[in-house]
């Protein structure tokens, strides 16, 4: 669409001042309230007419009940687009961010839920994030633990901190002893190797080497493989889901239960997040752009976090159309900073 042929600089004047206020009042705007609040220049009349025009070209439309105009997901679009401004982060608002990023966690997984858990409350929306997909990250240690006569902790630690363990059974007592050399000849064997370049010993050489039963070996690395294909997984993480109810447009209860029940419904908030991340950078998904229908009334900005310059897992904020999308913007890009410099951090730490 060509925007620039069919707006004229007055009426992206009147549209970017209607929805600037329709943001912060949530009330549908007139054309009295725009001449009288904001000076444009402009006559109530001529204020009047381009509003007209603007609903008739789709950016924004008129509720029944009232005499004033909100705007579209068209308008919101071309919003975002070419009218929003930069906006600037308060300094208490930084320096909440950082203080709390500050914590120096040696572990990614808390690192994306703490940095989700402060662009909720920055924000005021509600906020997602995945956990990393850390297939390229080196394993670090393997232990074999006796939890009893038979059955055996694994535990796998990668590079990040990240920590997987599964319980297996094994078929006959193993003592203490054997599943130490186990645990030895598997740390060896393993230890430094990308997770998503390992190949698993043979039962045969494990068996060999170390003396333990196949069907031992079987089980253990049978756990082994999960674990590490955990690591390989990511998790949803939510912060602020009842935010929400904070926003008018969610007074009807209808419709806050289909978003809640859209919420816990973690393989379609996941995939909304892996089609999110395919965008690369930073992405605003507004109204009926969401394929999810649950989420016409609502828009999604997302963006992606990075290891050694490959996206491994991403951020979201849910909220009305009627978003402070200047705020979140700014708020996900400086997020989205820290969170890949504390990544590196923690990985040149090691």
């Amino acid at each position: 669409m060509f925007w620039d042929d069919e707006l004229n600089e007055r009426k992206m004047q009147i549209l970017k001042t209607l929805i600037d206020d329709y943001v912060q009042t949530a009330q549908p705007v007139g054309s009295r309230t725009i001449s009288k609040k904001y000076e444009l220049g402009l006559s109530s009349a001529t204020i009047r007419n381009e509003m007209a025009d603007l609903e008739e070209m789709g950016y924004i439309s008129q509720p029944h009940t009232s005499a004033g105009r909100v705007p579209s997901d068209k308008g919101y679009r071309f919003y975002v687009d070419h009218l929003m401004q930069a906006h600037t982060l308060a300094i208490e608002e930084i320096q909440q961010i950082r203080s709390a990023m500050e914590s120096k966690m040696n572990e990614i997984n808390a690192l994306v839920s703490r940095a989700s858990n402060i662009i909720s409350m920055v924000t005021g929306y509600t906020a997602i994030a995945t956990s990393p997909n850390l297939n390229k990250v080196m394993l670090k240690t393997v232990q074999i633990v006796p939890v009893d006569d038979k059955k055996a902790l694994v535990v796998v630690v990668s590079s990040g901190g990240i920590v997987n363990n599964k319980v297996v059974r094994l078929n006959s007592e193993t003592s203490p002893d054997i599943l130490l050399r186990l645990s030895n000849y598997l740390h060896d064997k393993l230890n430094g190797l990308v997770i998503e370049n390992i190949q698993l010993p043979e039962v045969e050489d494990i068996v060999l080497e170390t003396g333990v039963a196949s069907e031992t070996a079987i089980s253990v690395l049978e756990g082994l493989s999960q674990c590490m294909h955990g690591i390989e997984q990511s998790e949803l993480i939510m912060k602020g889901t009842m935010n929400l109810l904070n926003h008018p447009e969610f007074s009807d209860l209808l419709k806050v239960r289909e978003v809640l029940e859209l919420f816990n419904d973690q393989d379609v908030i996941k995939a909304m997040m892996k089609s999110a991340m395919k965008k690369h950078d930073l992405n605003v998904q507004i109204g009926k752009e969401n394929e999810v229908e649950t989420m016409h009334d609502c828009s999604l900005v997302t963006a992606a976090y990075q290891l050694r310059n490959t996206d491994v897992g991403a951020f979201g904020i849910i909220g009305p159309t009627r978003m402070s999308y200047a705020k979140v913007v700014s708020a996900m890009r400086y997020i989205q900073k820290l969170v890949n410099d504390e990544i590196l951090r923690i990985l040149s730490d090691e």
